[in-house]
């Protein structure tokens, strides 16, 4: 069964990032083999706003994987992890959830989170009736909001930029499409205004390629600077 699981909110200024916890917390989970076959992690950005608290840029990080496990032993295990590495004023949430069973009502919710301020009480009354596998800690608990966001948004197949993904932090100086996708998860490239490049188009990756989920794929979006192509992304402390 491929399960959804996703962390937020679980750094502060001095700590390596919710992005890079979820990476390792992914590893871990592998090296227990709680999980098998390849994993990737999607970064998803949520509304930043001065009433939201957060460290850098208000994201989340989606790890989504194959396992036969039950979803408490993935939720204990991944809670575990955590506790080991919660930072001082973290409001951590980790939510775990069936890839196919998210419910519509969490998309609507998690689309919600990116456009505006959510009551913690008013969510909780939202997601009191789902059947989704939820921790949080801390003083507030506010990364719950984050961590069902992000699993909502990941379903959706169609949000997110993949931070986590086979082969996509080795790629170097300037690759041709085809190198890109025969040396990582990337299955294609394209521009911002929708074009599929050939497989010949070099790309100048900057030594940073960061695909995006579109269609439930990773596709690396480029953009044109000065006559050569180099990916669209932005670089951010969360990646």
């Amino acid at each position: 069964m491929r399960w959804l699981i996703c962390i937020d909110d679980t750094d502060n200024e001095d700590s390596i990032g919710t992005g890079k916890l979820a990476r390792q917390l992914g590893a871990s989970l592998q090296e227990r083999r709680l999980v098998s076959g390849e994993i990737s992690v999607t970064r998803h950005q949520l509304l930043v706003h001065p009433d939201i608290p957060y460290t850098s840029h208000n994201s989340s990080a989606c790890i989504e994987a194959q396992s036969a496990e039950e979803r408490d032993t993935l939720l204990d295990a991944a809670r575990d992890y955590l506790k080991q590495h919660e930072h001082p004023g973290a409001n951590p949430g980790l939510c775990v959830v069936a890839a196919d069973a998210v419910p519509p009502a969490l998309v609507a919710i998690g689309r919600a989170a990116q456009r505006e301020v959510l009551d913690l009480n008013a969510f909780d009354e939202q997601i009191h009736e789902m059947d989704l596998a939820l921790w949080c800690s801390g003083t507030t608990g506010q990364g719950r909001i984050g961590a069902c966001s992000g699993v909502a948004l990941r379903s959706t197949g169609e949000d997110g930029r993949f931070i986590g993904l086979r082969g996509i932090r080795d790629l170097e100086g300037r690759l041709s499409v085809a190198e890109i996708c025969d040396r990582s998860g990337v299955v294609a490239v394209r521009t911002e205004d929708g074009e599929f490049l050939d497989a010949d188009v070099m790309i100048d990756t900057g030594d940073w390629v960061r695909p995006t989920l579109i269609g439930r794929r990773p596709v690396l979006l480029v953009r044109d600077d000065g006559g050569r192509w180099v990916p669209a992304a932005r670089r951010s402390k969360d990646d």
